[in-house]
């Protein structure tokens, strides 16, 4: 009979021949995933999507997992593989809820959404996130993409509300210039809507008082020649006074008629003032007749017009001057925000 410890020997040796590889599987996920952290931090993406692909497939290397998908799907983004991104980022918060960086893979997720340009499933999912780790050091990022997912449907007001928020609440967030910036910009896009309505109304109200001395200068065209078939057909047995009361209406409804077409000829200058006003272009007005009120008041406008375009002109030059600035700078943070993992 054999006795156990005789018999428990040949197991002793099989384990302990199998601890050196055992050992060398570790230690090589664990470098594995040191060499791909270093060329994820120095923006080797696919060289570190390969390692930590290593990572994941290795048995042995179960606490690392999770952070290796993470990081995957964080590389991803970077190189815009946005497919593969979402396939391991839903990997991850589907399997790892438990692990430490999971509040951070359910901000990468909105902001992934917003990267897709799925504005409304992006602000839905970040404002989530923000409501359940309001702490997070992911929060104004969180906030910001929020912004501009709301910039991107084209909800003005709610995205300038949540752009004034990161401002007053987060004073120290990196994304405090460019959330000020995205303020500027939407305050000048509403003057630039304003003035266009403005535009389009002026232009509108030039043409409908156009037309109604164009109306009304037929009407007295008409009685004109109406007047001159009566004084046609007169003989030399009409009544003198009559012949004498009509030629006199006749010269005034002239004198009228033509004062008329001077106002419709200024009134067409004025609009055509305005067009060109609306595309940045300095026009000189014409003389417009002291008499004609609509006319003055037109040009009136048209010069107010003109003091705005120039203003918001030059507001623009400087925002695109700003705008140059920070793209280099956002470049920067969005790098710092992959690579750093807590810097936001």
């Amino acid at each position: 009979m054999t006795h156990p410890r005789t018999a428990l020997v040949p197991i002793l040796l099989i384990l302990l021949g199998l601890y050196p590889s055992l050992l060398g599987a570790q230690s090589n996920s664990a470098a594995d995933f040191k060499d791909g952290l270093d060329q994820f931090r120095n923006s080797q993406y696919d060289k570190a999507i390969l390692l930590f692909h290593n990572v994941i497939l290795d048995p042995a290397a179960d606490a690392q997992k999770p952070q290796a998908y993470l990081l995957i799907a964080k590389s991803y983004m970077a190189i815009g593989k946005l497919d593969d991104a979402e396939r391991n980022i839903e990997f991850y918060i589907a399997n790892y809820a438990s692990a430490p960086d999971y509040p951070e893979a359910l901000y990468q997720k909105g902001r992934l959404l917003f990267m897709q340009e799925d504005f409304q499933n992006a602000v839905q999912s970040l404002q989530a996130f923000v409501a359940g780790y309001p702490q997070s050091s992911f929060a104004s990022s969180a906030w910001f993409w929020a912004a501009e997912s709301l910039f991107g449907l084209g909800r003005l007001d709610d995205a300038l509300a949540v752009y004034q928020k990161i401002i007053s609440d987060y004073p120290t967030s990196v994304k405090l210039e460019a959330a000020q910036y995205k303020v500027s910009l939407i305050q000048l896009r509403k003057k630039e809507l304003e003035l266009t309505k403005l535009l389009k109304w002026s232009h509108e109200d030039f043409l409908k008082s156009v037309e109604e001395y164009q109306d009304q200068e037929k009407v007295y065209e008409q009685a004109i020649q109406a007047y001159q078939k009566r004084l046609a057909s007169s003989t030399a047995e009409d009544d003198k006074k009559t012949i004498a009361d009509l030629q006199k209406e006749l010269a005034q409804k002239t004198a009228e008629a033509k004062s008329l077409s001077a106002q419709v000829a200024a009134l067409n200058a004025a609009a055509a003032s305005a067009t060109t006003t609306s595309t940045g272009t300095a026009t000189t007005q014409p003389n417009v007749p002291a008499n004609a009120q609509a006319s003055a008041q037109l040009a009136a406008q048209s010069a107010a017009v003109a003091d705005q375009a120039a203003q918001l002109a030059a507001l623009q030059q400087l925002l695109t001057a700003k705008q140059e600035a920070l793209t280099l700078k956002e470049k920067y943070l969005a790098w710092i925000e992959l690579v750093g993992g807590t810097s936001k």
